[in-house]
């Protein structure tokens, strides 16, 4: 793929944000925070309620049951974000993958878990995002500070975080052209 096609299929920007990032074994691996409170939640309406009540008694049983689950679920989303355990900096990204360049050295497939971190406004959007190293690189000869350069597919990110990827991207652009602008016209 030409460098030009691939400009029309998503739009990408040398950019640097910072991120942070775990090497997980595979896929399967990764969880987008709360997936055994829906297991939970899923298996409340599946267990045999005693014969001796009635169903009202049942149905509010489970509707407590499910309530105590959510507060859990609300309580941790508003205490913590994941953990992550590396640091990078984003050299390009559009919002379908970015690259990084990091002295970690790790293979083509590895699945990431990543948080990244864009700038927005008067303060920063936190996304948690998983991809998968579809690329690797070596880097230039003067740049030393990393092993290789890596480029990751998202494989699990929300629509929303993919549009405002998108809208930061814009507004970069956007950045870019009115400076270039006003040095023209100075």
């Amino acid at each position: 793929m030409t460098p030009g096609e691939e400009r029309r299929k998503s739009l990408r920007e040398a950019v640097s944000a910072e991120f942070h990032f775990n090497i997980l074994g595979s896929p399967s691996e990764y969880s987008r925070g709360h997936t055994s409170f829906l297991k939970r939640l899923g298996a409340i309406d599946g267990i045999r309620a005693p014969a001796a009540r009635t169903e009202s008694q049942i149905f509010l049983s489970r509707i407590d049951q499910k309530l105590s689950i959510l507060v859990e679920i609300l309580a941790e989303k508003a205490s913590s974000r994941k953990s992550y355990i590396h640091h990078a900096v984003v050299m390009d990204i559009s919002e379908f993958g970015l690259a990084f360049g990091h002295s970690l050295v790790f293979e083509k497939g590895s699945t990431l878990e990543i948080g990244l971190h864009l700038p927005m406004g008067d303060g920063t959007r936190n996304m948690d995002i998983a991809g998968t190293v579809v690329h690797i690189k070596e880097p230039p000869e003067l740049d030393s500070s990393f092993s290789h350069i890596y480029g990751v597919e998202f494989f699990d990110i929300t629509s929303q975080d993919q549009n405002d990827i998108l809208h930061w991207i814009f507004a970069l652009q956007r950045e870019q052209i009115r400076r270039r602008r006003e040095k023209e016209t100075a």
